[in-house]
């Protein structure tokens, strides 16, 4: 029996980063979190802003329970860091971030060879309407759009690889990396990352496994570059 692509419950809709459920218990706390990870994402929580379990609450019309779950697991991530007062958004150190770019690419490489042969005509479609708002966003120097259509790619990709070990092991690195890059290098990395998304996106239309993989390897050690030479240029300044 062929195997399905995996619904990880984020798949992520335009304007959001999840159509996670919104009912009640474990689905209140998985929906608390989709929605504290995507103001990370946008910035609308800033690196080092304070991530207040009482004012979310309230602004997701939640009691307090799940909201305190959601941010436990994003502390666990190491999107969140403990405070003195609570929690606030972390800020990745260099190294947390170069350690999880170098676990990263093997894996994007991974979810982009077993999606291949899933890329059917919807798939595709959805793929390239994606691709074409990250373009756009890049273009138009919109960082916050850009992020969450990179994201979206990615997710879109790994959810087709239809293994639900691969999408766990993956969320965990992304979301930090893409957060951190894009407060890093957000100037030098964003056009050629545009042009990296189209070589994936060509391999996939072709279900060209071995393609897929090495450039979508090829990608995030790209990106680790990019990063690198951002920092150098930083640290001269």
């Amino acid at each position: 029996m062929a195997a399905q692509p995996y619904d990880s419950g984020t798949e992520l809709g335009e304007g959001d980063y999840t159509n996670a459920p919104e009912n009640t218990g474990d689905n209140l706390t998985q929906a608390a979190y989709y929605r504290i990870r995507a103001m990370i994402l946008d910035g609308e929580l800033a690196i080092g802003g304070q991530v207040s379990v009482v004012g979310l609450a309230t602004l997701f019309g939640m009691s307090r329970s799940p909201v305190r779950s959601a941010v436990e697991r994003l502390i666990s991530e190491r999107l969140v860091r403990k405070t003195a007062g609570g929690a606030a958004v972390a800020a990745p150190s260099r190294h947390d971030l170069l350690d999880a770019l170098i676990v990263r690419a093997p894996l994007e490489g991974l979810a982009a060879r077993l999606a291949a042969p899933h890329v059917d005509d919807i798939a595709l479609q959805r793929l390239t309407d994606i691709h074409g708002r990250f373009s756009a966003a890049v273009d138009a120097g919109d960082p916050a759009m850009a992020r969450r259509a990179d994201l979206e790619f990615h997710q879109t990709i790994q959810n087709l690889s239809a293994n639900a070990c691969l999408v766990d092991s993956l969320e965990r690195v992304q979301t930090q990396v893409i957060l951190a890059a894009y407060s890093t290098a957000w100037n030098s990395s964003k056009r050629p990352a545009a042009l990296e998304h189209a070589r994936i996106l060509d391999a996939l239309t072709q279900q060209d496994a071995e393609t897929a993989e090495h450039v979508a390897v090829r990608h995030i050690q790209n990106l680790t570059s990019r990063v690198l030479d951002e920092w150098k240029r930083s640290d001269a300044l």
